[in-house]
């Protein structure tokens, strides 16, 4: 038979019959340290019949140190805030700076003008018609991307530079950012007060003319003059309405202009259509006939005027002959408070009754024919289109 002293191990402890020698004695930790100076499985055990520790077994359950770190900074978190936060939330929420400007951001992004204005402070007045779900609908050139730098801080003042993709064009911007609660360690983040953009526009033309921006019209929208409207980023649409079928103004869209970067007014000019340029010419040749027509040896506003060689002799019933009526044309912008005209050279001759004044006898004097031109603006009143001559540059002709 085999003996059973061959398979007990050399290093056995012998455990003594005696209850008080038998127990073991567990060593108690500092109270609070437990968790962090020994493992939670296992002890140290003092075998008093010899007074030599036992082997420590390795433990195949021990929690790392920096673990137990971690569970304890969530644990006082959830004391401190009132809330239960992971370990993966702590690291989110020191992130924070970069995050919340990203939140607003993607809210333009995706067309969410309302989320984007609350969470950038921004509160919509009265004269505010682009700050809407509505108007934001309707732009195009939205932002598309976006990177955020890290965030840096000088004193007290917290920021973070964007680098945004809109349209086909990319700028920077800088967000502010500051402290919203949290814990000293640990702070929440917000925006500060984001400023909107600025859209600038001006409809240049007759009076009358309308017009909408994302479909929606202006409190003030007087034609002349510069009008800035408050907007978030994008490309708005702009319709202008014209009560004449003489003109109209052809549109486009408007792209804002972020804060701190110069804007001028998107200029929009009523332009002549065909029928306003027949039309114009019309008015242009009645004026010119009626010069014509005249008797007088000066017609009031016209290109060309005689008067007699010898100024003791009166001039009357001047009869006027246009020999080559000059071309005229009309610039199809507006410009200046009408369509500006310009014409080549024409030619005009007359004749007259001339009357000596010292002895009462007349004759018939004739100028030979003399060249003349003109300039003006037409416009267009509720009687039809009115042709206005601004000056003339034709010398007078002395009567025969």
């Amino acid at each position: 038979m085999a003996d059973d002293s061959a398979l007990a191990p050399t290093d056995e402890l012998n455990v003594p019959e005696s209850d008080s020698a038998a127990s073991p004695v567990i060593d108690q930790p500092v109270a609070g340290q437990a968790a962090i100076d020994q493992p939670v499985t296992e002890s140290t055990v003092t075998d008093h019949a010899d007074g030599e520790p036992a082997t420590e077994r390795p433990s195949t359950n021990k929690i790392p140190r920096w673990v137990l770190a971690i569970i304890a900074a969530a644990a006082v978190l959830t004391t401190a805030a009132g809330v239960t936060v992971s370990v993966a939330t702590i690291s989110a929420l020191q992130s924070m700076p970069t995050a919340v400007v990203a939140q607003y951001l993607r809210a333009l992004e995706h067309g969410h003008a309302a989320a984007a204005m609350k969470l950038a402070g921004i509160e919509a007045h009265s004269g505010d018609i682009l700050l809407s779900d509505a108007a934001y609908a309707k732009i195009t050139d939205k932002i598309t991307s976006f990177t955020l730098a890290e965030p840096v801080t000088h004193g007290t003042k917290t920021t973070v530079e964007a680098t945004i993709t809109q349209g086909d064009r990319t700028y920077q911007r800088s967000f502010g950012v500051q402290k919203n609660g949290g814990i000293p360690w640990l702070p929440f983040w917000r925006l500060s007060p984001v400023e909107p953009d600025t859209l600038d526009l001006m409809v240049d033309g007759p009076e009358g003319l309308t017009y909408t921006v994302a479909g929606q019209k202006p409190k003030s929208a007087p034609v002349a003059t510069d009008v800035q409207l408050r907007a978030l980023p994008g490309t708005y649409p702009v319709d202008v309405t014209s009560k004449s079928k003489n003109f109209d103004v052809p549109v486009s869209g408007v792209t804002t202009t972020p804060p701190g970067f110069a804007s001028s007014p998107t200029v929009f000019t009523a332009q002549l259509s065909s029928t306003g340029q027949a039309v114009a010419q019309k008015a242009i040749d009645a004026w010119l006939d009626a010069c014509v027509a005249s008797h007088d040896a000066k017609p009031a506003n016209c290109p060309f005027w005689t008067e007699p060689e010898d100024s003791g002799d009166d001039i009357s019933n001047v009869q006027w002959k246009l020999l080559a009526r000059p071309t005229a044309t009309v610039q199809p912008v507006w410009s200046d408070g009408g369509w500006g005209v310009d014409s080549t050279s024409g030619s005009v001759g007359a004749l007259a009754v001339l009357t000596r004044r010292s002895d009462g006898e007349s004759g018939v004097g004739i100028t030979d024919p003399f060249s003349f031109s003109f300039s003006g603006t037409v416009t267009f009143d509720p009687a039809g289109p009115v042709f206005t001559p601004l000056f003339s540059d034709a010398p007078a002709e002395a009567g025969a």
